[in-house]
């Protein structure tokens, strides 16, 4: 444990520079320094500004596995900085500050103990060692298939499967649908109320959400456009719709009159017993309209649903714990069971992955020169730089601080709009994620036989903005997303292992996408405002 002298308003730029020399002198890396001083500067000044904090201790505690943590305490009455803020117009500045811990929230803990207010900041935390970890069970899991399909009988292998295999992915399963209902519940609710929040900031703001919603949108259209050319014609079936084997999976068809008159529940109860996502996300998004337009006097039912969406994400969270031996599972099940034929389709959904993103950046050109009034070939040129750090952590949110830095000293885009938009963008923006769910969609729902025709293309339309846009981020969110849209087709989540598995393959090329998209809104919202160096964008 480290100590650091007692923080004030007066020594902040001394603390963050001692802050800095602690930090590195543990290996933290560059990026991760830069995220712990944002949010050091943004807790300490509203425990003492609004929390009436004479000072805060600082101190850094090095725990097992590499995790390091910042520990900030101050003496008072209880006051969670992390969530309680004054009302705010669009020249507060404030704002930023809020939009910042939101978007880092996953890292943030507060509690109330003996008089003293307690924060704690996860500056490094044990994500590559999950991720170190599923990549063992990707690679372990095909070893033992093809040990397993070389050297044993097919009547061992289904009795391996039948006993061992087949039991802890049922249990798996089943936990994680046990919370799919209340996680895509509490996630719209509290991503709608962020997104009213955002779009109350004025006239900027409301263009802000309108390019990020344009964007997302147009992404599941090339998603589904791009799926539909990929999957054409014969797609490897590896299953039926339970309830439909022998009704030509009649009773999954859909219109879009259904769809808009089934949506609405008789009760609140019953969509979460039946699993029915539409009307989850209905009654999440009927929620969470009504409480954006109660503004304050809604701010502590506000409080009460990122606390429970924190909650469910955090049982998710405990549920992937266990994901590298799902992974080993599935892969073994990938090579014993599944033909060279599924195997293609899965390099078919990576190409179709690639040929999105190619396009997508391709209509980021003209949107940049219509919509930013400004030559889009320094964008072009520029945008493969802020790759890395996002491929590297996998997580837009953890990227912000890069993400900021490379808007502003290489696209010469304004502090004052970066640290306004990215935050925002981060959030509401995610066209990379919306390709991915396309893709997987159309690809799993044809290989159980479902055919989809334009009906339910606008279904997937739907769900997959309403899951995505604005939803705070959780551990292998797309997952759950995807699950929850497969579903309402009636496929079963027996999906999960090899979800999960694709995840951990493409996560990384998706998040690349979604920050690529997030510095393009901004770069548009820069040119509409006149608030670009254009000598620092057109130079080298």
């Amino acid at each position: 444990m480290m100590k650091l002298p007692a923080l004030t308003e007066e020594n902040l730029s001394d603390i963050q520079i001692e802050l800095e020399s602690r930090l590195s002198s543990l290996h933290v890396t560059e990026k991760d320094i830069l995220r712990a001083q944002l949010l050091v500067e943004e807790i300490s000044l509203r425990m003492i500004n609004y929390g009436h904090a004479a000072q805060v201790d600082v101190q850094i505690v090095k725990q097992f596995f590499g995790k390091i943590q910042i520990r900030m305490t101050a003496e008072g009455g209880a006051y969670n900085p992390l969530v309680e803020v004054t009302e705010l117009t669009e020249d507060d500045e404030d704002f930023y500050a809020v939009m910042i811990l939101k978007a880092h929230r996953q890292r943030l803990n507060w509690f109330h103990d003996k008089n003293h207010n307690v924060v704690t900041i996860n500056v490094r935390d044990e994500s590559n060692r999950q991720l170190w970890l599923t990549a063992a069970g990707i690679v372990g899991g095909l070893i033992c298939g093809f040990v397993m399909k070389e050297f044993l009988s097919t009547e061992t292998i289904a009795l391996v499967e039948e006993n061992f295999i087949t039991p802890i992915n049922t249990m798996f399963l089943n936990a994680l649908n046990m919370v799919i209902a209340p996680v895509i519940f509490f996630s719209v609710l509290s991503g709608i109320t962020g997104m009213g929040t955002g779009a109350g900031v004025g006239k900027i703001g409301s263009e802000l959400i309108g390019l990020c919603l344009s964007n997302t949108a147009l992404a599941v259209i090339i998603g589904l456009g791009v799926a539909q050319i990929v999957f054409s014609g014969s797609v490897p079936q590896i299953g039926t719709i339970p309830s439909a084997v022998n009704a030509n999976v009649a009773a999954y068809e859909f219109s879009l009159v259904q769809f808009v008159v089934g949506i609405i529940p008789k009760d609140l109860i019953t969509p979460i017993i039946d699993g029915d996502f539409l009307k989850i996300i209905f009654v999440a998004a009927l929620f969470g309209a009504a409480l954006n337009s109660l503004e304050d006097k809604a701010r502590l039912l506000k409080e009460l649903v990122n606390n429970f969406n924190e909650f469910f994400m955090k049982v998710v969270g405990m549920i992937i714990l266990f994901v590298p031996l799902i992974s080993f599972f599935a892969m073994i099940f990938f090579v014993v069971d599944m033909s060279a034929d599924v195997v293609l389709a899965m390099g078919k959904f990576i190409l179709g992955i690639f040929f999105s993103a190619i396009i997508t950046l391709g209509l980021h050109a003209p949107a940049v020169m219509f919509f930013g009034k400004n030559s889009p070939a320094p964008f072009l040129k520029k945008i493969p730089e802020v790759c890395p750090i996002p491929f590297a952590t996998s997580s837009s949110n953890v990227s912000m601080p890069s993400t900021m830095n490379f808007c502003i000293k290489r696209l010469g885009i304004s502090p004052k709009i970066t640290s306004f938009a990215i935050p925002i963008a981060t959030i509401v923006n995610s066209n990379g994620t919306c390709v991915y769910i396309s893709l997987l969609v159309i690809m799993f729902l044809k290989m159980y036989g479902i055919d989809v025709d334009f009906d339910k293309m606008l279904i997937i339309f739907a769900m997959t903005l309403s899951l995505t846009a604005g939803a705070p981020g959780m551990p292998n969110g797309t997952v759950i997303r995807v699950l929850t849209i497969t579903a309402t087709f009636g496929v079963p989540s027996d999906i999960a292992g090899i979800l999960f598995c694709i995840d951990a393959l493409v996560d990384r090329f998706i998040t690349c996408f979604n920050v690529a998209g997030s510095v393009a809104v901004t770069m548009m919202l820069a040119g509409r405002e006149n608030l670009l160096n254009e000598k620092i964008y057109f130079g080298k």
